[in-house]
Formats: C-alpha cells, sequence, structure tokens
C-alpha cells in the first residue's frame, strides 16, 4: 500500500519526467542534470525560506547564548527561546518536511536509475510511463554511458563519489559562521555545552561528505550524478544566502597563493 503510494506520488512522476528529458536529449546522463535542475528550481519557493530561517537561527546564535547564561533551568530557557523565536518569526520545525522530501526524492530517482538497470526490455519501463507518445521502441537500447561512467552502475574509480563528499564539505562549511566567530560564540559563556554544539557542528561539516564518500561508491553514477549537479546548486543558494561562512579562511589562504604566485 505504501509503496504503491510512493511510486504514484514520486517515482512514476520522476520517471515519465526523466522519459520526456531523455526523448529529448538522447543521453541519459544530460537527461538526469537537467532533471536535477529542474527539481531544484521548482523546489526554490520551498527552500528558500527554510535557509533563510536556519540563517536568522544563526545570526540569533548570541540571544541564544546570553538565554542560556542568564536562565540555567532548561524548561525556563526553552520558554525564552521560543519567545525569541515568535519574535524573529521563526519556526524551528521549519525544515524537517524538506528533508524529508528531498530524500523521498533522492529514493525516487534511485528507484528510477534502477529501473534503467534492470531493465531487459522497453516494456517494463513503457509499462509506468503516462502517455503512448512517451513510449520507448521495444527494441531500443539506452544510451546510458555519460563521459566514462555506466550510469546505472557504481564508478569504477570513485570520482563522482570523491566529488560528491567535496561537494557537501564546501555546502556545509558555508552553513556555518566563520571559524573565529563561531569560537567566539562558543566562549561567551561558561556552559560546556555551547561548546559542545560548535564542536558537533564542526564535526558534522566532516562526517556528512565522508558519509557521502563511502554510500557514493555503492550507488549507481546516476544516482551520484544527482547529487552532485543538486549540490552544486545547494552551493550556489548558500552563497547568496550565506555568504562564504567558514570558507572565509580557504579563499583567503587561495587568493594570497594566487598573488604570491602571480608576483
Amino acid at each position: 500500500m505504501l509503496g504503491t503510494l510512493f511510486d504514484t506520488i514520486f517515482t512514476t512522476p520522476i520517471l515519465n519526467t526523466l522519459v520526456t528529458l531523455y526523448k529529448v536529449t538522447g543521453n541519459l546522463g544530460i537527461s538526469i542534470i537537467l532533471l536535477t535542475l529542474l527539481i531544484k528550481v521548482l523546489l526554490i519557493p520551498v527552500m528558500s525560506p527554510v535557509m533563510k530561517n536556519m540563517k536568522k537561527q544563526r545570526d540569533l546564535k548570541p540571544e541564544l547564548d546570553a538565554i542560556k547564561k542568564k536562565y540555567p533551568d532548561k524548561k525556563k530557557q526553552a520558554e525564552m527561546q521560543m519567545e525569541l523565536f515568535k519574535k524573529h518569526n521563526i519556526n524551528p520545525a521549519t525544515g524537517c518536511g524538506t528533508q524529508i522530501l528531498m530524500i523521498m526524492v533522492l529514493i525516487a530517482l534511485y528507484n528510477v536509475i534502477r529501473k534503467f538497470s534492470l531493465a531487459s526490455d522497453m516494456a517494463s519501463i513503457n509499462a509506468h510511463l503516462y502517455f503512448e507518445w512517451l513510449k520507448l521502441d521495444i527494441n531500443h537500447a539506452l544510451n546510458i554511458k555519460f563521459l566514462y561512467l555506466d550510469l546505472t552502475k557504481p564508478d569504477p574509480y570513485y570520482i563522482i563519489a570523491v566529488l560528491s563528499g567535496i561537494l557537501q564539505f564546501i555546502a556545509s562549511k558555508m552553513m556555518l559562521p566563520s571559524i573565529k566567530e563561531g569560537e567566539k560564540l562558543a566562549e561567551k559563556t561558561p556552559d560546556t555545552t555551547d561548546d559542545m554544539a560548535y564542536m558537533m557542528q564542526q564535526q558534522s561539516a566532516y562526517m556528512m561528505p565522508l558519509m557521502n564518500v563511502v554510500i557514493g561508491i555503492t550507488l549507481p553514477a546516476g544516482t551520484m550524478l544527482y547529487l552532485v549537479v543538486s549540490t552544486i546548486f545547494t552551493i550556489v543558494q548558500n552563497y547568496f544566502i550565506y555568504g562564504l561562512g567558514e570558507l572565509k579562511p580557504y579563499v583567503k589562504k587561495i587568493k594570497s597563493v594566487i598573488n604570491t604566485t602571480n608576483e
């Protein structure tokens, strides 16, 4: 029941969209890139408020730390934090639904790529298409090659998995305040939970990219191509909303090296 509902809402529409793009481009890799951009553009009205909400919470960190210092009682802390959030029109729960939606889309895309990889004939794909004109010729051989990749199989050289991890690292760092700002915020209160929260944010910025690489080694290259393009789009979004964040020191070092080389 749930599987059928999931396919109806996510998998089948994505499959139909991907086949439409494939019929236009004739290449599965280009079709996945276009599908990714289409999904990300459609989700802008949903994602932008979430990202702006997260930025507001990050900017309120000094006030949240002041509340922790002033009110040792956890219940009172929670009440004052909620008042502060209401004052700035922040909903702490915003983003949970969006993250679940993104995971659902990723699972659906994995299912679609799997359908392509397991299809012994076009009939198994055609059975899920909405329109007659979308259906592929029964003897059609899918163009599943993109650069050196077979999009239905994991990357044998792990390049796309590593690239995904690097891009995720960049995106994560952009969402964090600069290192000096983060350290100052943690030092403002004697409560070690502030330092712990800061350290957890730092660890997450490294753990998530590492997980991307480990999981990406086993996923079809088509799914990883979606993740790479999706993360690049997110990095652009992060720049306009968060700026460079904790990437600032890295960018300064790169500029310094370039200037030294040019001299």
